[in-house]
């Protein structure tokens, strides 16, 4: 080994010898896991709205994710508190922002049937056709589920009644899978045929 050589591999091994020191120096409970849920997604799991307003007002991430890549606002929208929307919505939550399926906080809003909570994404803006991975809309979704009052909030707001997913199934199939009647009627009402 020529004498630059040695002297870069002693440096090396110097400042490797040096990080290995400081990383053991850390106490065990100073060390962070990357698996831990977000202080900004306990909140939400908790229903604590003061609390999470209080993490948006002092820099926590509106659009913070669990490890399966679920945002807080749909957190908030699967536990059906109208106030936790609110709050993440007025603190910046991105409405178009997916979890891993592609699935939109508007889609979420419909899946779980909750008209209210559909007003206040469709009011910030949520793109009232778009898809998840499946191509699955927000109206495909409340038909599935029979939510009529949901699937007239997005009829009225401009929901594509034609669009098909990617398995063929537009609102109208998907209404007459979940054996719903008045999801059917209020499709055809609509114009669906």
């Amino acid at each position: 080994m020529t004498i630059p050589a040695r002297l870069f591999a002693v440096a090396m091994a110097a400042i490797l010898l040096s990080l290995l020191e400081a990383v053991s120096a850390v106490p065990v409970r100073a060390q962070v896991s990357l698996l831990a849920p977000s202080d900004l997604i306990v909140a939400v799991g908790a229903g604590d709205v003061d609390k999470v307003k209080s993490l948006l007002i002092h820099g926590g991430k509106p659009d913070s994710t669990d490890i399966h890549g679920t945002t807080a606002l749909i957190f908030a929208i699967k536990a059906g508190n109208a106030d936790m929307v609110a709050a993440l919505l007025a603190g910046g939550a991105h409405v178009g922002m997916t979890d891993k399926e592609d699935n939109t906080p508007l889609i979420w809003a419909a899946d779980v049937g909750d008209a209210a909570i559909v007003k206040q994404l469709l009011a910030a803006r949520a793109k009232v056709n778009q898809e998840n991975r499946q191509g699955l809309t927000a109206l495909m979704a409340a038909a599935r589920n029979g939510r009529t009052e949901v699937m007239e909030v997005l009829l009225n707001a401009g929901a594509a009644i034609d669009k098909s997913d990617y398995t063929g199934r537009d609102a109208l199939a998907w209404a007459a899978e979940s054996r719903t009647p008045a999801a059917a009627a209020l499709l055809r009402r609509f114009g669906a045929h």
